[in-house]
């Protein structure tokens, strides 16, 4: 009776050896944290949260989305205030925004005809009015939107001053732009391509709405972002060709 051992074993090294590598695998992809993604993990004791205002929303989101820039003209000298308006000693909300507008000799003649209904799809949004200065009278915010002449939009922001009302912001934005307040900060959103966003923050300076920062935040896939590498499941090498390799050993002529 011969007994076939050479097969198995070889069998049995080659397995030894795939579970090994396994093992290796795994150890590499946990020390970069590249592990089973639904795993929990204890990262330590969490971090104190700390309050932040939340954004408000001005208005919402237009239907239209063609790209323009945002600029914001902070080193000009400080604003004058708009002719032939007084500030009612109830405050800027007792004023009527397409009033206010019109007394600016700052509008564009395409501003001019949103006004005036002469601008088919053209519209004022209607004002809202946020402390943004800090100094307990809350500012007038409007926007003129000209999108079917030229995809653009004016945001405006109107203050008081000794009595009259000054023009702090005005800046040229995407047709689709959306706005909100955080605190005391303008932020203004406007699409940048199918997958990102650019925001811009403007604050008060003490004479007006200054510039502070722009970002941009992608909100689709992006492409061609490294992942972790996902092993996939190794089968032993097969044996010579024409000899099969027994699960176990057989005795010959069984």
């Amino acid at each position: 009776m011969k007994k076939w051992t050479g097969a198995p074993a070889r069998a049995g090294a080659a397995v030894r050896a795939v579970a090994a590598v396994a093992v290796a695998v795994a150890a590499v992809l946990a020390l970069t944290g590249c592990d089973n993604p639904d795993a929990l993990h204890d990262a330590g004791p969490a971090r104190q949260v700390a309050e932040h205002p939340s954004p408000q929303p001005l208005w919402p989101a237009a239907a239209t989305s063609a790209p323009a820039p945002s600029r914001a003209e902070s080193d000009a000298p400080p604003p004058s205030p708009l002719p032939g308006l007084a500030a009612p000693a109830g405050g800027l909300a007792q004023l009527d925004a397409r009033s206010v507008l019109l007394h600016d000799p700052a509008l564009t003649d395409l501003e001019h005809r949103a006004l005036s209904g002469d601008c088919t799809g053209c519209a004022v949004q209607p004002a809202q009015y946020r402390d943004l200065s800090g100094d307990g009278r809350p500012e007038l915010i409007t926007a003129v939107l000209t999108a079917q002449a030229d995809g653009r939009a004016v945001l405006h922001v109107y203050g008081e001053r000794d009595g009259k009302v000054v023009p702090v912001l005005a800046v040229a934005a995407n047709a689709a732009f959306t706005a909100d307040t955080v605190g005391r900060d303008l932020v203004l959103h406007e699409p940048d391509g199918p997958t990102a966003r650019t925001s811009s923050t403007y604050r008060w300076n003490a004479v007006r709405m200054a510039f502070v920062d722009r970002q941009t935040v992608y909100t689709g896939p992006a492409d061609g972002a490294a992942g972790c590498p996902t092993p996939e499941p190794s089968v032993p090498a097969p044996g010579p060709p024409g000899r099969a390799v027994p699960s176990s050993p057989r005795t010959a002529g069984r």
